[in-house]
């Protein structure tokens, strides 16, 4: 292997990739113009979710009771019930119902439907009576859900209050039923650091399904332009003729892919990391561990090299860059399964996922990027690294005999036979 061709043949594979207009477009701008799209679009809609005014259906408003603590005042809900989010109670208002009230959430009149009963009143002056308050809301619909969700905390604070009301007309301590103090650190949180927690739990499980996503874009574009694409334009055959083996075009090749597929991460990472910063701002609070950002970052190489050598394997076999792009379809919904496994609940970083093409790593990335008291073990980072490096040495290992056979770089006019593969793949002549 004569590393100064191969580092020559990379170099130019690079430079073709950086003029092609496509495969920029694809991988260097779209991200600047997407990230803060997405960003803005979400930042707008959450706005707009929570700024607008909710409105409730109350069935049998009449039988609120009189006295004690009141659930509305006018047709607003009565300030202080639920301290937890005011700012979000302030924008809920209600409306007493008439007919059938689930007619009314049917057509939209109402966002979410309060059902009383009839005699609640009478059922709250007994004590062996237990009344049932119902909360119904439109399925499928968030704006119904999240105003269910509000409701259910305004509804159990106006319970706590009657509870206590109950509690003192016996005499009894208004704090009678509670038999020790729970010091919640989670729910005492700020509320602005709650979501903040909630981003950064979102983010360890998001992120590196991101990351694996764009290394598969960043790897399949290049690697059918420097196999496929070189047979459509016809400067194949003078590379095969040139004093360069087989083996260091497929490893100069599988270079220059593995540092575009590389360097479309590293872009992404930047404008996410960025996202990331401004809603820090935002919120006062962290949201992304960066070292742990630096570690993913780190693992998607040899997640890139995997990628590469296996799309130069299937990419080489193909004819034209339409077809390439046709077998290495395939290559990303074999992905999907590996990625969302990682992500499902339950599922952790033990020594037998960690050999696990693209489920290990990623595995191995959200335990980098979450904060826990205790660190992942050293020895997962070799066997994680060890288990990529003999994946891509037997992609590449396959990817070189495929350019070392004859029957796949030329199938136009190469010999019959070629393999299970060529054969599943060969056109049949047309009947005369």
């Amino acid at each position: 292997m004569r590393w100064s061709i191969v580092r020559l043949i990379a170099s130019k594979e690079f430079r073709d990739l950086l003029r092609d207009r496509r495969t920029v477009l694809m991988i260097l701008v779209l991200p600047v113009i997407l990230y803060p799209v997405f960003g803005l679009s979400g930042y707008l809609f959450a706005a707009t979710l929570l700024s607008k005014p909710t409105l409730v259906g109350v069935a049998n408003f009449d039988a609120l009771p009189a006295d004690g603590p009141r659930l509305f005042d006018g047709g607003r809900f009565v300030a202080g019930l639920d301290t937890s989010d005011e700012a979000a109670v302030a924008n809920i208002s209600a409306v007493p119902l008439t007919g059938d009230p689930m007619a009314a959430l049917k057509d939209r009149s109402v966002d979410v439907v309060l059902i009383l009963p009839a005699d609640l009143r009478e059922q709250l002056t007994r004590d062996d009576s237990k009344p049932v308050v119902r909360i119904e809301h439109r399925d499928g619909d968030e704006k119904s859900k999240l105003a269910a969700k509000r409701l259910t905390g305004i509804v159990r604070a106006w319970e706590g209050k009657l509870r206590e009301g109950r509690f003192t007309r016996k005499g009894l301590r208004p704090d009678f039923h509670e038999v020790f103090t729970l010091e919640d650190t989670l729910s005492d949180k700020p509320r602005e650091k709650k979501a903040a927690d909630e981003l950064r739990d979102t983010f360890c499980k998001v992120f590196p399904f991101l990351l694996i996503m764009w290394l598969v874009a960043g790897a399949i574009q290049p690697a059918v332009d420097t196999t496929a694409g070189e047979k459509e334009r016809g400067t194949m055959e003078t590379l095969l003729i040139s004093p360069a083996e087989r083996g260091e075009i497929v490893v100069g090749k599988f270079l220059s892919t593995t540092a575009f597929a590389f360097l479309s991460v590293v872009w992404n990472v930047v404008w996410i990391a960025a996202g990331a910063l401004g809603m820090e701002m935002l919120l006062e609070f962290p949201v992304v561990n960066f070292p742990g950002l630096l570690g993913c970052v780190v693992l998607g190489l040899p997640q890139a090299m995997l990628f590469s050598a296996v799309c130069l394997a299937l990419g080489i076999f193909a004819k034209s860059t339409k077809e390439g792009q046709y077998y290495l379809m395939p290559l990303v919904l074999l992905t999907m399964p590996l990625a969302f496994w990682s992500m499902l609940p339950g599922v952790e970083l033990t020594p037998g996922m960690a050999v696990v093409p693209v489920t290990g790593p990623m595995l191995l990335q959200s335990r980098l990027l979450s904060v826990t008291a205790d660190p992942v073990a050293w020895w997962y980072y070799p066997l994680v690294l060890g288990a990529s490096a003999v994946w891509v040495s037997v992609a590449l290992a396959v990817a070189i005999r495929q350019f070392q056979r004859e029957s796949v770089l030329f199938r136009e006019t190469g010999p019959a036979g070629g393999g299970s593969l060529a054969r599943l793949f060969r056109r049949k002549p047309a009947a005369r």
